[in-house]
């Protein structure tokens, strides 16, 4: 049999080798995923370096919800192609865990992670996105760019005629928007209060598309609650039209999971790629593509870690989103508290 091209890490099992044996007679791996291209470039170039034979590695980008609801459609009449979801909303992580149609799989990388890294039985982290501010670097003077929304609620009061209307944020009502605005106010010391600051100035648009159009538009100088994986990337290439910056009060930050479902055609494949994605030369590569790698040690230089943002805001100041499922009546009495602010 032959080698893979660099050596498996010492504390991987002899029968991992019967795991990448499976593997070469699979030659292919189908993500159903929220994730884009540009993100997933990197990991797949590094996967397919160690494990060439994987010559057919394809990730969608779908919408969050058809992430999961495009598998189960399939998986009720049998037919499902997908090896693996990916997608960093919480409650659908809950909802699909609550439906035990993960498989059943421990990474030999878990005892080198921390310990939120099986976020939920057979769903891995595979990196923390933090929840950033949006601003709009041309229409606001250097002492009008926030540290936070805290900040941001000071600077709005402090001019409501300049700053009403002016603040995105995104909307409670769908599902990667209640879990982060659900996080911030229930971590962050203060939050609600923060929020009924800020909220009356605010607009919630479903998605961090729209938000980032609209603050690269000059509509609005803000935009809140919005992730990090997307808009730093695009903050950093826009040519200093947008900044961006952490919550220093508190900032939130999303794990993004992986799945392998238990009706995956390629399941020693998708074993090898979920093993990759949590190794150091895995998180590496997401880094690569712009996603928050939070395995400690990760040697790297395209974006903060986990660690950084740690060291940066102070370890109390960084709170992971948990994935759990809540009740329609605490997520209604939340919304409704949410339109009360928004006043």
């Amino acid at each position: 049999m032959k080698s893979v091209p660099n050596p498996l890490p010492g504390y991987y099992p002899p029968s991992y080798r019967r795991i990448i044996e499976r593997s070469r007679h699979e030659k292919k791996l189908l993500i159903y995923s929220q994730t884009s291209q540009t993100i997933w470039q990197p990991i797949f170039d590094a996967f397919t370096a160690r494990y060439p034979w994987l010559t057919d590695v394809r990730a969608t980008n779908f919408g969050t919800s058809a992430v999961y609801e495009r598998y189960y459609s399939e998986a009720a009449t049998g037919t499902s192609p997908a090896d693996l979801l990916v997608s960093s909303a919480p409650a659908n992580w809950a909802d699909y865990a609550s439906r035990r149609i993960a498989a059943a799989y421990r990474s030999p990388e878990k005892d080198r992670l921390p310990g939120f890294a099986e976020v939920l039985p057979g769903v891995w982290a595979f990196s923390v996105d933090p929840v950033v501010v949006l601003y709009n670097r041309q229409t606001l003077t250097p002492d009008l760019r926030p540290k936070g929304i805290t900040s941001l609620a000071s600077l709005a009061e402090a001019r409501p005629s300049r700053f009403r209307d002016k603040i995105g944020s995104t909307d409670p009502s769908n599902a990667y928007g209640y879990a982060v605005n659900h996080a911030y106010t229930s971590n962050v010391s203060g939050g609600w209060q923060t929020f009924d600051r800020v909220l009356p100035f605010s607009h919630a648009e479903h998605s961090s598309g729209t938000l980032v159009e609209k603050v690269a538009s000059g509509e609005y100088d803000f935009a809140i609650n919005i992730s990090g994986a997307t808009v730093v990337p695009l903050a950093e290439a826009s040519a200093g039209l947008l900044g961006w910056s952490y919550c220093e009060e508190g900032t939130v930050v999303v794990p993004r999971a992986i799945s392998i479902v238990k009706t995956a055609p390629h399941a020693g494949a998708a074993r090898l790629f979920v093993d990759f994605l949590l190794s150091e030369e895995g998180q590496a590569a997401a880094a690569a593509g712009g996603l928050t790698p939070y395995r400690p040690g990760v040697r790297q230089d395209h974006t903060d870690s986990l660690q950084d943002i740690q060291r940066k805001l102070g370890t109390s100041r960084v709170h992971v989103c948990r994935y759990e499922l809540l009740p329609p009546k605490t997520q209604d009495a939340y919304l409704h508290r949410w339109e009360q602010a928004l006043r």
